[in-house]
């Protein structure tokens, strides 16, 4: 009787809910789970020098059971009414994991500053029934479970420092990826270069076998780790779902092109018309090849026949920060919104979103914009070799800022997009974007509020700002056990006490 009253009142709270969100009766969405996650600890804690104390670096993922959040402070365990079931600090998480979780970053000052772990990425495998954690600790670590329980034992590894190395670690800013064969890890390397992106900074990124992850819950040493040096900055491993993936599909892995003029280009063109680019990888057994047919640049109109969006740096003025309601004084810092959050592989299209500045002036087609934008991008790879867009849309409505979007995909081939915003008027929210598959061609609805931040968030406030969100990408998880279902989780302001920030957890259905 208990479980069917939690039942009732999940349901009455959800269709309460969608009845409550912003965006009109046409674009309204089920929100099926909304509850608040970690939160921040503090101004005292903050000055004592913990590293990235300022702002969470949330993601989450679920597995029809449990539902884990990891920020850099904790990794924690609900069940899917929202019920914290198990809160771990992430430091001792990956202690008890067997690895050190002191960065080793010549960036981040040492003791008695606390250097790490930050910038953590979750996903549940599905294909082996385990959870993955990456972080950034001594180098760039990987945990994995060992069963489907996230409260059961883990094992981790240092993967950038098998094979010889080197160890990435130099804020490494790792990001995660899978599919049916493999797990695909990317992470910034000091020195190498990309024709594509800056000069002297890229990243590498390896690819493990599938059947050899569940060891890493051991301690165990994947057999086969393939490297590949001089892959483009800020490179994003797609997540994909296909079971019926085929052996020798290739996995793909996305990013943008930078000017390499314009010092830190990657964040600070204006006005830019960059193209995508794509990486692949492909299995033969448990052996394979990085960009065997070569690494490419793609135009960004449709056909990809044109340079349709043009980057910039995001709003507003040199420190990248917009306004925020009930404190003039202290903007928020969206400046590490200035690359993919996460990138969705469905079949053979990828599906990514893009944040960037507004263009201003001679803009084309494009337009002009005086707030942050968004371009959503859906990339038909049936070619592995000749990728082309096949659908894309600027996303951009007025009064809205929106900075770390992450994309989704249902079952149904339905999308989803959620970000943060705050403007002169609004205090930080999370909004939802969405485009039912039967919906006209590069469309697409909303926003509409998902929860809706109701004081400033403040911190140290160096140079009269507050950073906020997660420089190294949210991702959204595909609900295995409902495939209607999308997941994630961004930063809203709901506390006026100073380097309090605070996290949502929400599923969503289109």
């Amino acid at each position: 009787m208990k479980r069917n009253n939690e039942t009732r009142l999940v349901r009455v709270a959800s269709a309460i809910a969608a009845c409550l969100l912003l965006g009109g009766a046409a674009s309204a969405q089920t929100i099926a789970h909304s509850f608040d996650g970690d939160s921040g600890p503090g101004l005292a804690v903050c000055e004592s020098g913990v590293t990235h104390c300022d702002r969470p670096e949330m993601d989450v993922a679920v597995n029809g059971k449990q539902v884990v959040q990891v920020t850099w402070q904790n990794v924690r365990v609900y069940d899917y009414f929202g019920r914290l079931m198990r809160a771990t600090p992430m430091a001792a998480f990956v202690s008890k994991a067997g690895l050190d979780p002191v960065s080793s970053n010549p960036r981040v000052p040492k003791p008695p500053v606390t250097p790490g772990p930050y910038e953590p990425h979750i996903v549940f495998n599905e294909f082996i029934q385990r959870w993955m954690i990456s972080v950034t600790g001594k180098s760039d670590l990987l945990l994995v479970s060992a069963t489907s329980d996230a409260m059961g034992p883990w094992g981790g590894i240092y993967p950038s420092c098998m094979n010889g190395g080197p160890c990435l670690s130099y804020d490494p800013a790792v990001h995660l990826g899978y599919d049916k064969n493999g797990v695909y890890v990317c992470g910034g390397h000091l020195g190498d270069n990309n024709p594509h992106t800056i000069p002297s900074l890229a990243y590498d990124c390896l690819a493990i076998p599938m059947a050899e992850v569940p060891g890493i819950a051991k301690g165990a040493e994947p057999a086969h780790v393939h490297r590949a040096h001089n892959m483009p900055l800020d490179i994003m491993p797609a997540v994909d779902h296909d079971a019926s993936k085929g052996a020798s599909a290739p996995a793909l892995f996305l990013s943008k092109t930078c000017d390499r003029v314009t010092p830190g280009a990657c964040q600070n063109s204006i006005n830019y018309p960059f193209h995508w680019v794509v990486d692949t990888f492909h299995w033969k057994g448990v052996e394979g090849a990085h960009n065997k047919a070569g690494e490419q640049e793609v135009k960004t109109g449709v056909g990809s026949t044109e340079d349709k969006w043009r980057y910039s740096k995001p709003c507003c003025a040199p420190l990248g920060s917009i306004p925020q309601a009930g404190n003039e004084s202290i903007v928020l810092r969206v400046a590490e919104s200035h690359r993919l959050t996460n990138v969705v592989q469905v079949g053979s299209h990828l599906h990514a979103v893009m944040p960037s500045g507004p263009c201003t002036k001679d803009c084309g087609a494009q337009g002009t914009d005086t707030n942050n934008i968004m371009f959503w991008v859906d990339l038909d790879c049936s070619n592995p070799a000749a990728c082309v867009v096949s659908q894309t849309a600027k996303i951009s409505s007025e009064g809205v800022n929106p900075a770390f979007p992450t994309v989704g995909v249902d079952a149904a081939g339905n999308v989803g997009i959620v970000a943060v915003s705050s403007s002169a008027k609004t205090y930080l929210s999370i909004l939802l974007w969405t485009r039912r598959k039967t919906d006209a061609p590069n469309t697409f609805s909303g926003p509409m509020t998902v929860v809706a931040g109701t004081k400033p968030f403040t911190c140290l406030n160096t140079k009269d700002m507050a950073t906020v969100g997660n420089a190294v990408g949210v991702l959204t998880a595909l609900d295995p056990m409902d495939g209607t279902k999308l997941w994630t989780t961004q930063q809203w302001s709901n506390d006026a006490a100073r380097c309090v920030w605070n996290t949502r957890i929400v599923g969503y259905q289109i």
